[in-house]
């Protein structure tokens, strides 16, 4: 699904697999998250924590090294140094149009950053997608530049947890503790869980 929805897009030149994955997959600090209808995948997410001070890494801190140490060097609480990017979010083609799977991804990514007491949150995305970022709490942190992957440049973009917290409140079909999710108790075991727009 990944390679599909970047093909579509023109964003990786099409291979004779029919798959596109990174050396960032199989990482510790690493979580992707598949969205279903049935058995048919439609979307997807990956999150990348991060701390300062460890070897933890992610796609943005091979390209914005210098911007992405200077956000996690900036906050002093009990959390500090802890981030976390949100990277290869994509949608099958058939559902391009469907955003509400962009919110559940969200909400799905919000509920790692909790989890991961992540005090930074990063994204790197096209000029075309920034409003829907802003919107979402985050703000421009560098200019564009290549990503690794993917033909298109991308910018750095940035959030802390209160603007989470702040964006949560104001859009609860993003927020993973508002009552419109399933039971997530086996989430971080990989086990399947119930996601609905409904109610939320």
């Amino acid at each position: 699904m990944r390679y599909r929805s970047y093909v579509a897009g023109g964003y990786i030149t099409p291979n004779s697999s029919g798959l596109f994955s990174d050396s960032y997959d199989d990482m510790p600090n690493a979580k992707t998250i598949v969205i279903y209808d049935q058995d048919m995948p439609l979307a997807s997410v990956r999150t990348c924590t991060l701390a300062r001070g460890t070897d933890l890494t992610s796609p943005a801190c091979e390209v914005f090294p210098e911007e992405i140490d200077a956000l996690l060097a900036g906050k002093a609480d009990a959390f500090a140094g802890r981030g976390i990017e949100t990277n290869r979010l994509v949608r099958a083609p058939e559902a391009e149009n469907n955003q509400g799977l962009v919110f559940l991804l969200f909400r799905m990514a919000a509920y790692v950053a909790i989890c991961s007491h992540a005090q930074i949150h990063l994204a790197c995305a096209r000029s075309n997608h920034a409003p829907f970022y802003k919107r979402m709490g985050y703000e421009p942190a560098s200019g564009l530049r290549p990503y690794p992957g993917l033909t298109c440049q991308m910018r750095l973009l940035e959030s802390d947890r209160g603007r989470l917290d702040a964006v949560r409140k104001s859009f609860p079909v993003i927020d993973p503790l508002g009552g419109s999710t399933g039971d997530l108790a086996g989430f971080f075991k990989g086990e399947p869980f119930t996601l609905s727009l409904a109610g939320a």
